[in-house]
């Protein structure tokens, strides 16, 4: 009798129950070679025991992993629902990309987010037509099934839910199925439509994620007669079905794409849901209507998924609804009564469809309508503890874990942020590979694993404190000067443009080179960060800090961004020998506090990213006779009469005049008709403007243009033609986005870039060519990166590019 146990069987990876599996199928083998034949059974008591003892085991251990691991994210926001992950010992920060542990493909079109659970990642996506459930093995990415489960012209965007042995997935259309995890089969459907007349705020169909709680599973088919219904997991039969009563004139009738959370408050047991019509609540006993809210709905479509803890609910929505916090008491009428905590408006704090997350006190998330401002709000009160632009562009989903928040931009930029109220610190960043305009997949953090879902392709890399990578070697910044002492002395951050971005403003790397053209090197330039510590409470510097930074003598660039600084305090910075002057996001800021700045003529660089300034500030600005670089990022105030005042700053070399697309005054061509003067002008963003393929014209003319961004912009071939003069621009970004629109190129329209002699990059993301156009870019033999993804260029594609442009990095 071999008493040995068999090779491996031990060697379980903690929360990897398909290990577990193969190992008790391993002592399954073992154990036939103890057990006695049925003859001499009876005969044996200590093989009786041995038996008795093996079974326990095996029962023991099946139980144990058959309930979802700690480390697993079993369905939508993890296993809370609150985008929380229980990961430790995690990388601090990223001095460079984390090591890929694996990257799969195929897993088809869509914006579903992975979950993580018996050894398996399941997700959903779209072949053609053809919706698929797919899971693939946790360790390696390698394909475990995969299966068609219905025919869509919608994108996919549900997350599957997880619970034991089942998998719960939801399709655009309303089908909702529930399968085995071991083989992807079928087991039961209900159709929200044809079984509960359901209804969608938004023709662009079904995103919420099922919901488990105990036998029942509880989902939104927004019917009439059926808002939310609870059906038997098991069977998929009808349990209740709860209608709710006329909330108010906001929004539209219909689910949202919201998904539910479980709530205790004013005791009683209840969903949360945002609806179309707005916030409510459900007894989850019953599926009788307790409470509703209308006012945090839009009426394009409700999002992101609610907050819930102790008596409150949080809810922000994007598209100018803002948030609100609700404290839910007893009612004698109905059982529960919601009251407004408190309630902002989109302007001061709105999340789109990134989501939220509550740390401890404090709420987390990404400010804006397509727009991730990362920001930390005080949970009871509402009270903005920081907002900052952040790395990336458009709208971010958010997760933390192990002390940061990890914010996936939609431009496929990640972000690591420290989550600390006192202030915003970035630890790192780097990029998808082939991320495109859409990035709209959350992120998970399971395993010591980053899950990222791009379209058809999963990265995951390893952010475990094994992942680390060495260090980039940065030169040592001097700082030996009495007064950088000082204010490192005084807890105020002074940095060199020469490290790593993660210690940085991503908008200040922007405009870094027109301060290096300036200066004797960018090593001669220090970054001084000041928070709103340094700052008393009337926005003025406190002096100690006052005195240290008069006593700077060689430039420098100051960052007060997201402090209250005011008039009185732009007064004090007056006096100091600023190379440029940081005031992204500075709530305080506007045209009168621009006159302040007219007296620093040594000023090159200035930052008013998200300011309230408008053409009348601007004019403070014009006598400025070092000032090359200005950076009016979503500025809602910024419009054609702004491009009058800006023409008449005939020094500018760099003008972002970035927008979301939401602003209902934006630059059009009569403005861009006006910056066309502007003959120095190297770098120009007019992301998400209102130009047409008449108001590019006047580019042409600006024949210094090294940089322009036209992403969001709905143009069309019909504009390329305009920019062919441009021989000097090595950068051109035309991203199309298909929540936002933007430049329509196809094949025909690419002719007209091969005149681009120095293009250095270009950003084709999901423009509408083919492998046929390509010819015109394979002229292009100065270029160094050019971005495909989501277009139909094929591999083949891709191959020919890479024998025309062998020093090209090509990103499909």
């Amino acid at each position: 009798m071999n008493e040995q146990s068999p090779a491996g069987a031990t060697c379980v990876r903690r929360g990897d129950s398909m290990s577990l599996l193969r190992g008790l199928g391993s002592y399954c083998e073992w154990f036939r070679g103890l057990t006695p034949t049925a003859t001499s059974f009876r005969r044996c008591a200590a093989s009786e025991r041995l038996r008795a003892f093996f079974v326990s085991f095996v029962v023991t251990l099946l139980l144990a992993h058959t309930v979802t691991n700690a480390d697993d994210w079993p369905q939508w926001r993890g296993p809370n629902r609150d985008a929380v992950s229980a990961e430790t010992k995690l990388l601090s920060s990223w001095d460079e990309q984390p090591r890929l542990a694996w990257r799969a493909s195929g897993l088809g079109d869509g914006y579903s987010s992975v979950v993580v659970s018996q050894g398996l990642v399941f997700t959903m996506g779209k072949h053609g037509q053809d919706v698929f459930l797919s899971a693939l093995d946790v360790a390696n990415g390698n394909p475990h099934w995969s299966r068609k489960i219905g025919t869509t012209s919608r994108n996919v965007c549900s997350t599957p839910t997880i619970d034991e042995d089942r998998i719960y997935a939801l399709d655009p259309d309303g089908d909702l199925l529930c399968a085995t995890t071991s083989s992807g089969d079928v087991l039961w459907r209900r159709s929200f439509l044809e079984d509960f007349g359901g209804r969608m705020m938004s023709g662009r169909g079904y995103g919420e994620s099922p919901l488990i709680d105990g036998d029942k599973l509880i989902c939104t088919p927004g019917g009439p007669d059926a808002m939310l219904v609870a059906l038997n997991k098991r069977t998929g039969e009808l349990i209740w079905r709860s209608a709710i009563p006329e909330l108010g004139d906001k929004g539209r009738d219909g689910a949202g794409f919201s998904s539910i959370v479980i709530s205790q408050a004013a005791g009683i047991r209840q969903y949360v849901q945002l609806v179309g019509r707005g916030l409510i609540g459900i007894d989850a006993s019953s599926g009788r209507f307790l409470w509703g809210y209308n006012s945090i709905s839009n009426g394009t479509a409700n999002i992101p998924t609610p907050v819930a803890r102790g008596d409150f609910v949080f809810a922000a929505n994007g598209y100018h609804a803002g948030c609100v916090l609700l404290r839910l008491v007893s009612d004698d009428d109905r059982g529960v009564k919601a009251e407004e905590a408190y309630a902002h408006s989109g302007g001061k704090f709105q999340n789109h469809h990134g989501g939220v997350v509550l740390i401890g006190d404090h709420i987390y998330g990404g400010h804006g309508s397509n727009n991730g401002l990362p920001t930390c709000m005080e949970f009871e009160t509402g009270t903005i503890q920081w907002k900052r632009r952040g790395p990336g562009t458009g709208s971010a989903a958010l997760v933390y874990a192990d002390g940061h928040l990890y914010f996936r931009y939609q431009n496929g930029l990640i972000a690591l942020i420290e989550a600390a109220p006192d202030a915003y610190r970035l630890r790192g960043t780097f990029q998808l590979p082939v991320a495109g305009g859409d990035s709209w997949a959350h992120p998970v953090v399971a395993h010591g694993n980053l899950f990222l879902r791009e379209q058809g392709h999963l990265f995951v890399y390893d952010v475990s404190g094994s992942g680390a990578r060495s260090r980039r070697d940065v030169p040592e910044f001097a700082l030996k000067t009495k007064a950088f002492q000082e204010l490192r002395s005084r807890g105020v951050a002074v940095d060199s443009l020469e490290k790593p971005i993660a210690n940085r403003s991503a908008s200040i790397s922007r405009l870094r080179r027109f301060l290096d053209a300036r200066n004797e090197g960018s090593e001669s330039i220090a970054l001084i960060t000041l928070t709103n510590k340094h700052l008393s409470k009337d926005g003025m510097i406190a002096e100690e800090v006052l005195d240290s930074l008069v006593g700077v003598e060689r430039p420098v660039i100051l960052s007060v961004a997201g402090t209250p600084i005011t008039s009185d305090g732009l007064k004090q910075v007056a006096q100091l020998p600023l190379a440029g002057l940081h005031l992204e996001l500075c709530q305080n800021v506007s045209d009168a506090e621009l006159s302040e700045l007219s007296r620093i003529e040594s000023l090159q660089a200035l930052w008013l990213t998200g300011t309230a300034v408008t053409h009348e500030g601007l004019r403070h600005l014009v006598s400025l006779p070092s000032l090359v670089a200005l950076d009016l990022e979503v500025c809602d105030g910024i419009t054609d009469a702004s491009c009058n005042v800006l023409a008449n700053m005939s020094k500018l070399r760099a003008l972002i005049l970035k927008k979301t697309g939401f602003e209902l005054d934006r630059v059009t061509d009569v403005g861009v008709k006006q910056l066309a003067t502007l003959e120095q002008l190297e770098l120009l963003d007019l992301y998400a403007n209102n130009l047409t393929d008449a108001g590019v014209e006047h580019l042409g003319h600006v024949k210094s243009l090294k940089s322009l961004d036209l992403s969001l912009v709905a143009i069309t071939d019909k504009a390329l033609p305009h920019l062919a003069g441009l021989t000097t621009l090595e950068h051109l970004s035309l991203l199309f986005s298909e929540g936002f629109a933007g430049p329509i190129v196809t094949d025909e329209g690419l002719d007209a870039l091969q005149h681009l002699s120095a293009l250095r990059s270009l950003n084709l993301t999901a423009a509408k060519i083919t492998n046929t156009g390509l010819g015109p870019l394979k002229q292009l033999m100065q270029l160094e990166e050019l971005q495909l993804s989501n277009t139909k260029i094929t591999p083949e594609g891709v191959r020919q590019l890479k024998a025309a442009l062998p020093g090209c990095e090509i990103r499909r």
